[in-house]
């Protein structure tokens, strides 16, 4: 049984979007899902399985009404491909210094400011994390968005507003931090993805 029995799929992704990256194969072979998980250290759960094997990442449909998610992130043939779910894994947690908490698998509108996540601190009932929001520019601040991946993806086709709620996390190491060289790690993550 589909973990998306009764969402309509092909409404989420935007077809014709220059952003599809052509590193990105069509089919998405059990061996790239072992070595992301791997490679990420976490388990990427049967509902996010099935979606990369319906489409293996891609941009969200910008008509959808209500919709801040603007792209999900598929797995590439070559892991260090800057388009692909492990590089982006690594330069979020790493360059942009996201918490450790599971996998980042949705851009937004901010580019980069605030991500979706897969939160493996919680389950559901059937073991799918959470869907939380990450706000970088606030502390990375948590909010709660769904219990898993299918109600977060039906959340976003209904095109009424999300709501999210502030989980009260907070990553305060972070904000101890000095602002300037993140910002000058920022700077460099554009330069390398726009050539600038």
């Amino acid at each position: 049984m589909s973990c998306f029995e009764g969402i309509d799929l092909n409404r989420l992704f935007d077809r014709d979007s220059a952003l599809r990256s052509s590193n990105l194969p069509n089919d998405v072979s059990d061996e790239l899902i072992s070595r992301a998980e791997a490679t990420m250290g976490y388990r990427i759960p049967e509902s996010y399985r099935e979606l990369l094997r319906f489409s293996n990442g891609g941009s969200v449909n910008g008509e959808l009404e209500e919709c801040w998610l603007t792209e999900i992130y598929g797995i590439a043939a070559d892991p260090d491909n800057f388009n692909g779910l492990e590089a982006m894994y690594d330069n979020w947690k790493n360059n942009w210094q996201y918490p450790d908490i599971g996998i980042p698998f949705g851009e937004t509108g901010s580019a980069g400011h605030d991500m979706y996540y897969m939160d493996w601190r919680v389950t559901d009932e059937n073991g799918e994390p959470r869907i939380v929001r990450i706000d970088n520019e606030m502390g990375n601040e948590i909010y709660f968005v769904a219990d898993n991946l299918p109600e977060f993806i039906k959340m976003i086709l209904s095109e009424e507003p999300i709501d999210e709620f502030f989980t009260g996390e907070k990553d305060t190491a972070r904000e101890e931090q000095p602002e300037t060289p993140q910002k000058e790690e920022k700077k460099s993550f554009f330069a390398k993805l726009f050539g600038r």
